[in-house]
């Protein structure tokens, strides 16, 4: 699957995102620390924040025991 672009002035990919969700980013102004995503322009925010959303419940997987 290829990477998409949510914040094209700071070159941030969904890829970058999770990356960030997954090192402790929970909040667009820590996104925006980390790697600039919604920094510039600002257009990209509402879709940065949804990204973040979905990162996290990647991150969490399904929660689900694994079986020994």
């Amino acid at each position: 699957m290829r990477a998409v672009y949510v914040c094209v002035c700071n070159g941030v990919t969904d890829r970058d995102i999770q990356r960030a969700v997954d090192e402790g980013c929970d909040s667009l102004e820590s996104l925006a620390s980390r790697t600039g995503c919604g920094s510039t322009c600002g257009c990209c925010r509402e879709y940065a924040a949804e990204a973040i959303t979905q990162a996290r419940t990647q991150s969490r997987g399904l929660g689900l025991p694994i079986a020994a």
